[in-house]
């Protein structure tokens, strides 16, 4: 009877943890979205581009602890790039790269935060060598 007990707790705080994971992931994906939303808007407006873009840098370094843990290193080094190119291209005044950086990082966010839900089709993707071996079950 313990034994089955210990494996009921241990069961519940791995769904506790997972649950708790993916929430934290939602949450933090989906405020760099807004913020680089914002910043793209900021650029199509012609005004407010320093204040959004300093405002998504700044949740870039708040959720990229947590989101590292979460997330493959590839992915986040990838966006980082992006992100981290974001100031270079506004304090140059090319609003073109600008908008096309802050595009990438915004898709790169979106794939991540969509790949990510708690979904059959994700829990059963198997992808080996690059050769999709997903289960067949649906």
């Amino acid at each position: 009877m313990k034994r089955f007990a210990t494996a009921l707790v241990l069961l519940a705080l791995t769904l506790t943890m997972s649950i708790g994971a993916q929430f934290i992931f939602s949450k933090k994906t989906g405020e760099l979205i807004t913020d680089l939303k914002s910043l793209l808007a900021a650029v199509d407006a012609g005004e407010g581009e320093e204040q959004a873009l300093d405002k998504a840098e700044s949740e870039w370094r708040d959720s990229k602890r947590i989101l590292h843990i979460l997330l493959v290193h590839r992915s986040m080094d990838e966006i980082e790039i992006n992100i981290n190119s974001l100031r270079e291209y506004l304090d140059s005044g090319d609003d073109e790269a600008l908008r096309q950086a802050c595009t990438e990082a915004l898709k790169q966010l979106e794939n991540l935060r969509d790949a990510g839900k708690i979904m059959i089709e994700n829990v059963l993707k198997i992808e080996q060598n690059g050769v999709d071996k997903t289960l067949q079950i649906l």
